[in-house]
């Protein structure tokens, strides 16, 4: 992920800031890439089965969502290449510092303990420290 005036953790946060997002950054970080169907179905099996409260949820909303909303975000933020026309996504990956904040965002998706914020606040200094704020 390159480094810009707006910063990588500015973008990091906002690119992360939507569940359905997070959960594309969490599926593509161990996989690389997936189709929009793939991520489609592994957002409304997560919403539907998955930590929290039990949803229901569309499949179709779920995937026109990540197809005009959440995966054109992501690639704003320079966490995902996607490919609109060919309807595939692909991790652009992040800092060492990009990666404790996923870290910490899963543990605070999967779990009942919800942020630590001191990890965080320190991952927040080194992301700061990597693009020279």
């Amino acid at each position: 992920m390159s480094s810009d005036e707006g910063g990588e953790l500015s973008r990091l946060f906002g690119g992360l800031s939507d569940r359905d997002r997070r959960l594309v950054c969490y599926y593509l970080r161990e996989h690389g890439s997936a189709s929009v169907g793939t991520l489609a179905d592994l957002v409304t099996g997560w919403v539907e089965a998955g930590p929290g409260p039990n949803e229901s949820v569309d499949h179709g909303d779920v995937r026109v969502g990540l197809h005009h909303v959440h995966l054109p975000a992501l690639d704003a933020a320079g966490l995902v290449a996607y490919d609109a026309d060919a309807g595939t996504v692909t991790f652009e990956g992040v800092s060492a510092a990009g990666e404790r904040v996923l870290d910490a965002a899963l543990a605070a998706d999967t779990t009942d303990s919800g942020v630590d914020l001191e990890g965080l606040l320190a991952a927040a200094g080194d992301a700061g420290a990597e693009d020279g704020s």
